[in-house]
Protein backbone atom coordinates (compact mmCIF):
# COMPACT_ATOMS: atom_id res chain seq x y z
CA UNK A 1 0.00 0.00 0.00
CA UNK A 2 2.56 2.61 1.03
CA UNK A 3 4.40 2.15 -2.35
CA UNK A 4 1.36 1.25 -4.72
CA UNK A 5 -0.57 4.35 -4.25
CA UNK A 6 2.71 6.67 -4.29
CA UNK A 7 3.54 5.10 -7.50
CA UNK A 8 -0.22 4.89 -9.00
CA UNK A 9 -0.27 8.92 -8.13
CA UNK A 10 2.76 9.25 -9.78
CA UNK A 11 1.44 7.59 -12.97
CA UNK A 12 -1.62 9.71 -13.11
CA UNK A 13 -0.02 12.76 -12.22
CA UNK A 14 2.45 12.29 -15.29
CA UNK A 15 -0.65 11.29 -18.00
CA UNK A 16 -2.16 14.35 -16.48
CA UNK A 17 1.04 16.30 -17.37
CA UNK A 18 1.31 15.34 -20.43
CA UNK A 19 -1.89 15.77 -21.60
CA UNK A 20 -3.78 18.81 -19.79
CA UNK A 21 -0.77 20.67 -18.20
CA UNK A 22 1.19 21.02 -21.31
CA UNK A 23 -1.89 22.71 -23.26
CA UNK A 24 -1.89 24.94 -20.02
CA UNK A 25 0.76 27.48 -21.32
CA UNK A 26 1.99 30.90 -20.39
CA UNK A 27 3.96 32.62 -23.23
CA UNK A 28 6.12 28.84 -24.05
CA UNK A 29 6.25 27.82 -20.52
CA UNK A 30 4.17 25.29 -18.87
CA UNK A 31 3.70 23.74 -15.47
CA UNK A 32 5.57 21.36 -13.87
CA UNK A 33 2.88 18.82 -12.04
CA UNK A 34 5.79 16.03 -11.53
CA UNK A 35 8.03 18.38 -9.72
CA UNK A 36 5.24 19.54 -7.38
CA UNK A 37 3.73 16.26 -6.70
CA UNK A 38 7.48 14.43 -5.73
CA UNK A 39 8.19 17.89 -3.36
CA UNK A 40 4.65 17.44 -1.86
CA UNK A 41 5.29 13.74 -1.24
CA UNK A 42 8.65 14.80 -0.18
CA UNK A 43 7.30 16.88 2.18
CA UNK A 44 4.43 14.97 3.68
CA UNK A 45 5.56 11.64 3.46
CA UNK A 46 6.97 10.41 6.57
CA UNK A 47 9.32 7.72 5.11
CA UNK A 48 12.76 8.39 4.11
CA UNK A 49 12.43 7.44 0.51
CA UNK A 50 12.78 10.64 -1.05
CA UNK A 51 15.14 9.73 -3.28
CA UNK A 52 13.85 6.64 -4.89
CA UNK A 53 10.03 8.48 -5.59
CA UNK A 54 12.88 10.93 -7.48
CA UNK A 55 14.47 8.25 -9.48
CA UNK A 56 11.07 7.41 -9.99
CA UNK A 57 9.77 10.70 -11.44
CA UNK A 58 12.97 11.29 -13.24
CA UNK A 59 12.58 8.17 -14.87
CA UNK A 60 8.68 8.44 -15.88
CA UNK A 61 9.42 12.06 -17.51
CA UNK A 62 12.39 11.14 -18.90
CA UNK A 63 10.45 7.81 -20.72
CA UNK A 64 8.17 10.60 -21.60
CA UNK A 65 9.68 13.63 -22.86
CA UNK A 66 11.92 13.89 -26.56
CA UNK A 67 15.10 14.94 -23.88
CA UNK A 68 17.64 11.77 -23.29
CA UNK A 69 16.11 10.19 -20.08
CA UNK A 70 19.33 10.92 -17.95
CA UNK A 71 18.33 14.19 -17.83
CA UNK A 72 15.13 14.29 -15.69
CA UNK A 73 16.60 11.59 -13.25
CA UNK A 74 19.63 13.89 -12.36
CA UNK A 75 17.47 17.37 -12.33
CA UNK A 76 14.91 15.31 -10.27
CA UNK A 77 17.35 13.70 -7.97
CA UNK A 78 19.15 17.07 -6.99
CA UNK A 79 15.76 18.59 -6.21
CA UNK A 80 14.66 15.63 -3.82
CA UNK A 81 18.11 15.91 -2.54
CA UNK A 82 18.79 19.27 -1.66
CA UNK A 83 14.78 19.40 0.10
CA UNK A 84 15.67 16.54 2.04
CA UNK A 85 18.82 18.02 3.42
CA UNK A 86 17.23 21.32 4.10
CA UNK A 87 14.50 19.76 6.11
CA UNK A 88 16.78 17.27 7.74
CA UNK A 89 19.06 20.48 8.65
CA UNK A 90 17.66 23.59 8.77
CA UNK A 91 13.75 23.96 8.47
CA UNK A 92 10.90 22.41 9.87
CA UNK A 93 8.64 24.61 8.43
CA UNK A 94 6.87 22.72 5.15
CA UNK A 95 4.83 25.51 3.46
CA UNK A 96 7.80 27.75 3.49
CA UNK A 97 10.03 25.20 2.31
CA UNK A 98 7.68 24.21 -0.56
CA UNK A 99 7.33 27.56 -1.90
CA UNK A 100 11.09 27.69 -1.96
CA UNK A 101 11.90 24.69 -3.30
CA UNK A 102 9.43 24.86 -5.97
CA UNK A 103 11.14 28.49 -6.88
CA UNK A 104 14.51 26.57 -6.85
CA UNK A 105 13.47 23.19 -8.75
CA UNK A 106 11.96 25.25 -11.78
CA UNK A 107 15.04 27.10 -12.08
CA UNK A 108 16.73 23.60 -11.85
CA UNK A 109 14.80 21.79 -13.89
CA UNK A 110 14.36 24.21 -16.71
CA UNK A 111 17.81 25.61 -16.49
CA UNK A 112 18.88 21.97 -16.72
CA UNK A 113 17.35 21.19 -19.90
CA UNK A 114 17.59 24.56 -21.65
CA UNK A 115 21.36 24.11 -20.64
CA UNK A 116 21.72 20.88 -22.44
CA UNK A 117 20.27 22.12 -25.76
CA UNK A 118 22.31 24.89 -25.80
CA UNK A 119 25.46 22.29 -25.31
CA UNK A 120 23.57 20.03 -28.03
CA UNK A 121 24.18 23.20 -30.43
CA UNK A 122 20.16 23.80 -30.55
CA UNK A 123 20.47 27.74 -31.22
CA UNK A 124 18.33 29.63 -28.38
CA UNK A 125 19.11 32.25 -26.29
CA UNK A 126 19.62 31.35 -22.90
CA UNK A 127 18.13 34.85 -21.97
CA UNK A 128 14.97 34.76 -23.73
CA UNK A 129 15.14 31.28 -22.40
CA UNK A 130 14.86 32.45 -19.29
CA UNK A 131 12.20 35.05 -19.85
CA UNK A 132 9.76 33.43 -22.09
CA UNK A 133 9.96 29.89 -20.74
CA UNK A 134 11.46 29.73 -17.39
CA UNK A 135 9.72 32.53 -15.26
CA UNK A 136 6.28 31.65 -17.05
CA UNK A 137 6.56 27.91 -15.91
CA UNK A 138 7.86 29.52 -12.10
CA UNK A 139 4.69 31.85 -11.68
CA UNK A 140 2.43 28.51 -13.33
CA UNK A 141 4.24 26.12 -11.04
CA UNK A 142 3.80 29.05 -7.88
CA UNK A 143 -0.44 29.28 -8.82
CA UNK A 144 -0.79 25.40 -8.99
CA UNK A 145 1.67 24.47 -6.33
CA UNK A 146 -0.53 25.07 -2.93
CA UNK A 147 -3.70 23.11 -4.32
CA UNK A 148 -1.41 19.96 -5.17
CA UNK A 149 0.12 19.97 -2.11
CA UNK A 150 -3.36 19.68 -0.30
CA UNK A 151 -4.33 17.04 -2.99
CA UNK A 152 -0.98 15.16 -2.09
CA UNK A 153 -1.62 15.94 2.12
CA UNK A 154 -5.22 13.61 1.63
CA UNK A 155 -3.25 10.92 -0.02
CA UNK A 156 -0.65 10.72 2.50
CA UNK A 157 -2.92 10.54 5.15
CA UNK A 158 -4.53 8.10 3.80
CA UNK A 159 -1.35 6.04 2.94
CA UNK A 160 0.12 6.77 6.63
CA UNK A 161 -2.63 7.20 9.10
CA UNK A 162 -2.02 9.39 12.06
CA UNK A 163 -1.98 6.83 15.03
CA UNK A 164 -5.04 7.36 17.75
CA UNK A 165 -4.51 7.45 21.15
CA UNK A 166 -7.32 5.77 23.21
Amino acid sequence: MQTLVPLLMFISAMMIQNSIITRLNMLYGAADLMMLVLLSWILQATEFRQLRWALVVGLLVGISSALPFWLPVIGYLLLAGMVYLVQQQLWQVPIWLLLISTFVGSFLIYGLEAVYLWIVGVPIDLVEVLNIVILPSLVLNMLMVLPVYGLVGEVAKTVYPREVEV
